[in-house]
């Protein structure tokens, strides 16, 4: 099921609505990170002194390769919330060439999206911040380093892929019944998407892709005991 909807979803990247939404979401994460980037700066700039030259050039070089580290790891993360703002477009134009038959998705309010957006940005933003202490003291080791990062991101990613596809087509109570009984392949595909979010320069075009990757695998869970069939 995984590697039929990701395949799906790539063969279609050459649509023009992806290319749009593709060019949209990079504009407002550049905006994000250039903004991002000065209040790090400027919180850099405020930390105390200690007096000992060494230990304030210490603690300056880790905050700003902390500062670096976190702006490395989550630029995928807040294109991933762009294109939450552009989801309609991605769903539509998933449904218009593979479920041309099935009843159209309910396009979310610009509001809602917005809003849908901006949580789960904050929510990536304030778990790796928390967690920015634990990456630093694995530097030296980098498997454990990743597998916490995958985990953790392929959980937040999964559920908000999930959540932006799925309040679609099911009211809230339904959308969570099926997430809870499918939460194992939702992981598999988020962590999938967080693997691909990692390569460079694919990263760009990775959050329009894994939309519409979402998109398939929603399709394609099996309903929920209780649950009306979709479509």
């Amino acid at each position: 099921m995984i590697a039929a909807a990701l395949r799906l979803a790539i063969a279609q990247l050459p649509d023009p609505a992806f290319r749009r939404v593709l060019l949209r979401s990079l504009g407002i994460s550049i905006v994000v990170f250039v903004l991002l980037g000065f209040a790090v700066w400027y919180g850099i700039g405020l930390l105390p002194t200690t007096g000992t030259g060494w230990l304030d050039s210490l603690i300056a070089v880790l905050s700003g390769l902390g500062a670096f580290l976190l702006k490395l790891l989550l630029f995928p993360l807040v294109m991933t919330a762009a294109i939450g703002l552009f989801l309609d477009d991605v769903a539509d134009a998933v449904e218009a060439k593979y479920y041309p038959a099935d009843p159209p998705g309910k396009p979310l309010a610009t509001a809602a999206s917005l809003l849908q957006s901006l949580r789960f940005l904050l929510t990536v933003l304030g778990i790796n911040l928390l967690l920015l202490p634990l990456y630093l003291l694995l530097l030296f080791l980098p498997p454990l380093k990743l597998a916490l990062f995958y985990a953790v991101n392929g959980y937040l990613v999964s559920r908000e892929y999930y959540e932006l596809v799925a309040s679609r087509y099911l009211p809230r109570g339904e959308m969570e019944m099926l997430r809870r009984r499918h939460r194992g392949d939702l992981w598999l595909s988020g962590l999938l998407i967080v693997l691909l979010l990692t390569i460079p320069l694919l990263n760009l075009v990775v959050p329009i892709v894994a939309t519409a990757f979402m998109v398939h695998i929603f399709k394609r869970l099996p309903a929920a005991p209780g649950m009306p069939r979709r479509g």
